[in-house]
């Protein structure tokens, strides 16, 4: 017999107001970082980019204008994005319960969150610098003062993809205006554009680095913190986390079923009309953009993509007009 909390209870008193001096340091940094981009672009645009285009070879410019916009856009964007923030809890919930969650037949212990007053769904991780719990938690980046879950994965992935490609322009276009220019004497111009390929090559190494890492996980089904209980392969892996809505997710969803033994499981509840018209615009709009787009490009790098989308023991086929919050549990 399935038992659902009341939604009445699952409201959680908000979250005790942080330091007032807490958030300035990573936001002063987040800063500096976003003023550094438009620091080093603006000498690259300025100088060695002019150069180029004023000799007829404007490809460059349209390059790296390109790829500065998608950069910085993806910079913005990520700093301000909602990482998978999961807010409610129960004010009735026991922390000595023990609830039980059933992924492909195996068991896994949900962990009481104090801070937050609920027990947490797998790969849930509780930000210690946001003071949140952030659903399929990747890390917390301080480049961007903002956490790395599963609602922004797809956009941090982004920014490195758009920054990687960025940098090597930058220094290729730098390192062909050096050459170009090697025979006239010492110029402003040729300054300017070793001061843009010094940084350019410092930051791409560790880009490349941290790009080669989260390829690795995605294909392996994990993270930096967590490793994923619902592996379906590269492949699926890839589809999932390129294609998957990422639809903002209320708790007051999650029902508690109890099986004969006595152990429980954390089941959705498709009758619920917990999510309001804003978050189901949202939904509705992840879906429309990220769907066809990511399907498109499963289609082209693998001229196939799977037919379902398999979470776990449940599909979305197998239950209309709900969409799964991280995992889809047995019933």
């Amino acid at each position: 017999m399935l038992q659902l909390h009341s939604l009445s209870t699952l409201i959680m008193p908000p979250h005790e107001p942080p330091i007032e001096s807490s958030w300035l340091k990573p936001s002063l940094f987040a800063a500096f970082n976003a003023m550094l981009l438009i620091t080093i672009s603006g000498i690259f645009f300025a100088f060695p980019c002019r150069w180029l285009a004023q000799n007829g070879q404007w490809e460059f410019a349209v390059v790296s204008g390109l790829l500065f916009l998608v950069s910085f856009c993806s910079l913005i964007f990520l700093n301000g994005s909602d990482p998978g923030i999961l807010h409610r809890g129960s004010l009735e919930e026991d922390p000595n319960i023990q609830y039980i969650a059933q992924v492909n037949n195996k068991a896994f212990r949900l962990q009481w969150c104090s801070k937050c007053s609920f027990h947490c769904p797998p790969r849930t991780h509780h930000c210690p610098f946001c003071n949140i719990c952030v659903e399929d938690f990747d890390h917390h980046c301080l480049w961007v003062n903002n956490c790395v879950g599963q609602r922004n994965f797809r956009l941090f992935v982004l920014l490195l993809v758009s920054l990687c490609l960025y940098l090597v322009v930058l220094l290729a276009t730098s390192v062909l205006f050096l050459i170009r220019t090697r025979h006239m004497p010492l110029s402003l111009d040729s300054a300017m554009a070793i001061a843009v390929a010094v940084p350019a090559l410092v930051f791409l190494l560790p880009v490349i680095l941290l790009l080669m890492v989260q390829a690795v996980s995605v294909s392996k089904g994990k993270s930096l913190r967590n490793n994923n209980p619902l592996d379906q392969g590269c492949a699926n892996n890839w589809y999932l986390t390129i294609c998957m809505p990422a639809q903002v997710v209320d708790l007051g969803l999650v029902g508690v079923g109890w099986d004969k033994a006595g152990s429980s499981s954390l089941v959705p509840d498709p009758s619920s009309q917990a999510l309001s018209p804003i978050v189901l615009s949202f939904g509705v709009f992840s879906r429309a953009l990220w769907e066809p787009l990511g399907t498109s490009l499963f289609i082209a790098l693998l001229g196939s993509c799977p037919k379902k989308w398999v979470e776990g023991n449940c599909s979305r086929d197998e239950t209309p007009g709900w969409e799964p919050w991280a995992l889809c549990f047995p019933s």
